[in-house]
C-alpha cells in the first residue's frame, strides 16, 4: 500500500474516533440533563409544590419507558425523599405527622411509577449469613 491509502485510512479512523467521542459526550450530557430535570421535579413534589399527576406526566415526557422501571429512577426518588427529610426534619422538632406525610408521598410516587423495594440489597436481610 502506498502512503496515500495509509493516510486515508488513518484519517478515517481518526474521524470515526472523534465522532464516537462527540456522540458519547452528547448522550452523556443529555442523560445528565434528564436526571437533573427529574430530580428537580421530585424535589418540588416532596416539598409540596407539584401534585402527583403533574409529576407523573412530566416525568414520562422527559424519560423513556425503560428508565421509568429502572433502579436509577428508584434511586432518584429515594434521594429526593431523603433530601426532603433532611431539610424538613432537621430544622424543627421531630414530628410523627411530618413523617406520616412524607412516607405517604413516597408511597404515592412508588405506586405512580410502579416502583417496588426489589432493589434492596438482599444480603443484609436477617437470616442470610
Amino acid at each position: 500500500m502506498d502512503n496515500d491509502a495509509l493516510s486515508i485510512i488513518a484519517t478515517g479512523v481518526i474521524l470515526a474516533a472523534i465522532l464516537i467521542i462527540v456522540s458519547f459526550i452528547h448522550f452523556r450530557r443529555r442523560r445528565s440533563n434528564k436526571m437533573a430535570r427529574i430530580m428537580e421535579l421530585l424535589n418540588r413534589y416532596f416539598r409540596g409544590d407539584l401534585p402527583l399527576d403533574q409529576l407523573g406526566k412530566r416525568t414520562r415526557v422527559i424519560a423513556s419507558r425503560h428508565f421509568m422501571r429502572s433502579a436509577e429512577l428508584y434511586s432518584l426518588v429515594i434521594s429526593a425523599f431523603q433530601g426532603t427529610i433532611d431539610a424538613m426534619l432537621a430544622r424543627r422538632a421531630h414530628s410523627k405527622e411530618d413523617e406520616r406525610k412524607l412516607l405517604s408521598l413516597l408511597a404515592a410516587v412508588k405506586k405512580e411509577f410502579g416502583l417496588t423495594d426489589r432493589y434492596r440489597i438482599e444480603a443484609w436481610r436477617s437470616g442470610r449469613e
